[in-house]
């Protein structure tokens, strides 16, 4: 299943994201058990769906920072900072949107 397939599906994503990570996912009575969202799965949508981000003529290195990013994001839910994690999406988030 494809999550986002735009940049209007991934802003509404993040801040799905953000609301619910890294233990709050609501449980889909349209999904199958094994496609519920997870922590894990989250941040795999989010980084698949770094080809649906333009990237800047000057910063051909964009998507991989975005992906450390995420990479951050993720290991701070990991260790328990809920908070460390939202911020780092948000950055995230900010410098995909602000640019437009």
């Amino acid at each position: 299943m494809r999550w986002v397939r735009n940049l209007s599906q991934l802003y509404d994503f993040i801040g799905y994201m953000v609301l619910r990570a890294p233990d709050r996912f609501p449980v889909e009575d349209f999904l199958e058990p094994d496609e519920q969202m997870t922590l894990d799965r989250g941040f795999h949508v989010l980084k698949a769906s770094l080809v649906v981000i333009p990237v800047p003529a000057n910063f051909p290195m964009f998507h991989s920072m975005l992906a450390g990013m995420l990479d951050e994001a993720l290991a701070a839910y990991r260790a328990g900072d809920r908070i460390g994690g939202a911020h780092r999406l948000q950055d995230f988030e900010r410098l995909i949107f602000e640019r437009a």
